[in-house]
């Protein structure tokens, strides 16, 4: 009995290094193993500025592009110091007032 489960387990692991073999073999005779995953992170990334198709990005469109995007937040932040300015002028000269309102009484299921 013990001899037939010791066989069995034997023939498993026979198969699942068989296996293994194979799919070694199978990436190691790949010609491009990393290729489709990477053009499709290209493609995804830079797939409105590359019209040349796919291979290595151009860097200096990347850097135009980022330039581009940093301008449009500079606008943005600097849209956002001007209102925070207002506010914090508007609160410095007294023009908002502050009202408080008594805590309510806990009841013994509140949190």
């Amino acid at each position: 009995m013990r001899r037939r489960s010791l066989d069995a387990i034997g023939q498993g692991l026979i198969v699942i290094a068989i296996l293994l073999a194979v799919i070694a073999a199978a990436l190691w005779l790949r010609p491009d193993f990393a290729s489709p995953a990477t053009e499709a992170t290209a493609r995804a990334a830079f797939g409105a500025a590359q019209d040349e198709g796919p291979g290595i990005p151009d860097s200096g469109r990347q850097r135009m592009m980022t330039v581009e995007e940093l301008k449009i937040l500079n606008a943005e932040v600097k849209s956002l110091n001007e209102r925070l300015g207002m506010v914090d002028k508007a609160l410095r000269a007294g023009e908002y007032r502050v009202q408080t309102l008594e805590p309510r009484a806990k009841k013994e299921g509140d949190r």
